[in-house]
């Protein structure tokens, strides 16, 4: 059996590596993921794969010539995991490289990630984003 933080940790090393079909494995069909309010394509939930991956992250991206996110360190607390790390992007436009942290919160169950909420600076990953 797999643990949470590893299965979190599976999740962030699919996704850097566009293995879509591992990333979303570990994703329930009726994710929640949550972005805030000031993000690229923020202030919503996104509810199932296909809105999360198909139409948030594609607005987001579509954002940046670069954007990642650098997990740093995994807080386990049991069916839910916190991850502290730093967004690392380049702006579409300038081609200026930015950095600012972030922490996520992931909760599972049933081995499959049912809810995402991010808590970022978005002032400074809009004003990237605008650069």
């Amino acid at each position: 059996m797999t643990s949470n933080v590893d299965l979190v940790k599976k999740f962030y090393s699919s996704f850097k590596a566009k293995d879509k079909q591992t990333y979303l494995q570990l994703c329930a069909d009726n994710i929640e993921w949550q972005v805030l309010d000031g993000m690229p394509g923020g202030g919503a939930i996104y509810i199932g794969k296909t809105a999360v991956f198909e139409k948030y992250f594609r607005h987001l991206f579509s954002n940046f010539a670069e954007f990642h996110a650098v997990p740093e360190e995994f807080l386990d607390a049991g069916h839910m995991i916190a991850v502290l790390g730093k967004y690392e992007m380049v702006s579409k436009k300038s081609r200026n490289a930015f950095t600012s942290p972030f922490a996520h919160v992931y909760t599972i169950k049933n081995d499959k990630i049912i809810l995402f909420r991010q808590y970022a600076d978005t002032v400074q990953i809009r004003a990237a984003a605008n650069d």
